[in-house]
């Protein structure tokens, strides 16, 4: 069943490209955030789960001479000017193009074209590249594009649509290479820059910005929150995706990923871009390159969330939690004994609610824990406690 948000916190949709400034009503008492690609995707309609769920145009430039060691940005002491450090900066920043085939005709397979374009950053002499998920998502071949407008290919190493996190691998020698800082030592009013492919046509557009709030929380269409994101005023464009918002030290504070562009119907939001935080960033790159995903915890459900709308429209006792639509045979919730029409209304002890969705309280076990559902079950009327044995979310869910 597909799902409808009305919540007060921030709902992100899944519409991808506003590049001519569409922008579609927001949900009733929300705010519509926009993910930052710079091309236009057809609308998602995705089945609730558990699981913790325009070519570009540049100048030509001499084709960069192979070094050994690419020189990392220094860190030591702050540019003397924004200039300064953009200059240093700027050769790590890349632009992503997501290329998949397109339209063929009678059967045949379709040419390969750019579907989407984004940013990344390069966090390695081995030619690791940090961007967002969707940057790279449904992609066949991918290619990237350094600031001198050489071109090279890249693989895909590990992807996590939840964090909304992906690293990709060029096997050519990088020109430079930019340090992941220290996130939690932000404070709102520190100075930020973005750098990103504006458009995907205005590559590596430099932005400056002030941090305006801390550890704010995205909803996403799919039913989970993206938590602890930075929102700073730093102006991001589609295209911005998965480039790097800078401290003044020129490390990589964050990762920008969203903007708000409406805060309900008729009134329109002006500098609210969100970045996932470089420490979030560290740990999942580093699970993204050793295994290629990020272990989760797995309940096998589908569902969707109850609220106090649809409780009182079905005279239900309770007015939280979620709905379980069906149970995947032989998953954790299945061999716990839980239904189908159950609704599920905490987690060891936590209600399930717009604020804590289960996926999001999911993440804070992994595989093999075992938790306490509480479950009201309308048909007989009487609320029960069970136990789960969290299972390992499988790689297609």
């Amino acid at each position: 069943m597909r799902r409808r948000y009305s919540f007060g916190t921030l709902v992100v949709t899944a519409a991808l490209a506003l590049i001519l400034g569409a922008m579609a009503g927001a949900a009733s008492g929300g705010l519509t955030a926009f993910w930052l690609t710079s091309e236009a995707d057809p609308t998602r309609t995705t089945t609730s789960t558990d699981s913790p769920p325009a070519t570009v145009r540049q100048g030509t430039a001499p084709t960069p001479t192979a070094v050994s060691q690419a020189p990392p940005v220094s860190t030591s002491d702050v540019p003397g000017s924004i200039a300064d450090l953009v200059e240093r900066v700027s050769p790590a920043v890349v632009t992503v193009l997501n290329k998949q085939a397109v339209g063929g005709l009678f059967g045949s397979d379709g040419e390969i074209q750019p579907a989407g374009t984004g940013t990344g950053f390069i966090i390695d002499d081995q030619g690791r590249i940090v961007t967002n998920h969707h940057v790279v998502e449904g992609s066949e071949e991918i290619e990237v594009i350094f600031v001198d407008g050489e071109k090279a290919n890249a693989r895909l190493l590990g992807t996590d649509r939840f964090a909304d996190l992906a690293v990709i691998q060029v096997d050519v020698p990088v020109p430079a290479t930019v340090p992941l800082g220290d996130s939690d030592s932000l404070r709102p009013g520190d100075r930020v820059i973005a750098i990103g492919s504006a458009l995907g046509d205005f590559t590596n557009t430099v932005t400056e910005g002030i941090v305006s709030g801390l550890g704010r929380s995205l909803q996403t269409p799919e039913g989970y929150n993206m938590e602890n994101m930075i929102q700073h005023d730093a102006p991001i464009n589609p295209g911005n995706s998965g480039g790097p918002l800078l401290n003044l030290n020129g490390e990589v504070v964050g990762v920008n990923t969203a903007v708000v562009r409406q805060a309900s119907l008729g009134v329109t939001a002006e500098g609210l871009g969100f970045a996932i935080p470089s420490n979030t960033v560290k740990a999942l790159t580093e699970e993204l390159i050793r295994a290629g995903r990020v272990v989760r915890p797995y309940l096998g459900i589908f569902y969707e969330p109850l609220t106090p709308r649809l409780a009182q429209a079905n005279d239900l006792p309770v007015d939280h939690g979620v709905v379980v639509n069906s149970v995947e045979p032989n998953s954790p919730a299945g061999m716990a004994g839980i239904q189908a029409d159950d609704i599920i209304t905490k987690i060891d002890g936590q209600a399930i609610d717009s604020d804590h969705p289960l996926v999001n309280q999911l993440f804070n076990y992994k595989p093999g824990d075992v938790v306490e559902l509480e479950i009201y079950r309308p048909r007989t009327d009487e609320t029960l406690t069970v136990s789960v044995t969290l299972g390992e979310r499988p790689d297609d869910t």
